[in-house]
């Protein structure tokens, strides 16, 4: 059912994407059938800009979450989302900042913000970022490691959805990381848990690179093997070194 619901408002974000790139391509090969190959660079150059403005946001994410408050992050969202004619935007808006003020250890911040919105109306998409949140509460609030899992299973149920979409595959590796973590430092875990966490500290985009740290950090210090934790500390501190929310569970 979860599944059903998502895709269908996948399909409805991405269908008029679709429609408008179909005819684009159409226009395309038209005119290069009647010669004008000026299209071709004009498009390469069309390629590079979209490019660069992907990589400058995500470029502008990692310095901000640099900073030492959650504020310059909460404006980044406000200006890249506030604006934005997408379906749901508010649902958007609140879990980008509300997860912001989470790794910044401001979680009464962050439950502000989750409360202006009610989830139970929202397709299960939305409904999964709210569970994501909550498990993450769990894990670097109060520690209740198990109480986390469940809230992580729960929203990766919730996510279920195509891999075919654009964006799917990364976000449903996000919901597989926080039930990971939460596996690992419930003590119920094994090697492959492990091993799977440790293959993704280094290809994960930043924000999942500090969580999997974290994760990582908390279950060295439980098995003693101070050296791996010193090193996920350091990735920590280069990454998100004012993100109070992400301190060691040994404090």
């Amino acid at each position: 059912m979860e599944k059903k619901q998502n895709t269908s408002y996948l399909l409805k974000l991405w269908i008029p994407i679709i429609i408008f790139g179909g005819i684009l391509l159409y226009g395309i090969v038209a005119m290069i059938q009647r010669g004008n190959y000026i299209i071709i660079p004009a498009m390469a150059i069309a390629g590079i800009i979209i490019w660069r403005i992907c990589s400058g946001t995500t470029a502008e994410f990692n310095k901000l979450l640099k900073s030492s408050s959650p504020e310059p992050l909460i404006d980044f969202y406000d200006k890249k989302l506030g604006k934005a004619r997408i379906p749901h935007k508010d649902a958007h808006l609140v879990f980008s900042k509300a997860l912001a003020y989470t790794l910044y250890g401001h979680f009464d911040s962050a439950r502000t913000e989750v409360a202006r919105i009610d989830w139970e109306q929202k397709p299960p998409f939305f409904q999964a970022q709210n569970k994501y949140l909550l498990a993450l509460w769990a894990y670097l609030e109060n520690h209740d490691f198990p109480q986390g899992v469940n809230l992580a299973k729960e929203a990766r149920r919730l996510a279920n959805n195509s891999k075919s979409f654009p964006g799917a595959k990364t976000s449903l590796i996000s919901y597989e990381i926080a039930l990971e973590i939460g596996e690992l430092l419930s003590e119920n875990t094994d090697s492959m848990t492990v091993a799977s966490l440790e293959s993704k500290i280094e290809k994960s985009p930043v924000l999942l690179k500090v969580l999997v740290a974290w994760g990582l950090e908390g279950f060295y210090i439980q098995s003693g093997q101070a050296e791996q934790a010193t090193k996920m500390r350091e990735i920590l501190t280069n990454f998100a070194p004012f993100c109070n929310g992400l301190s060691s569970i040994s404090k």
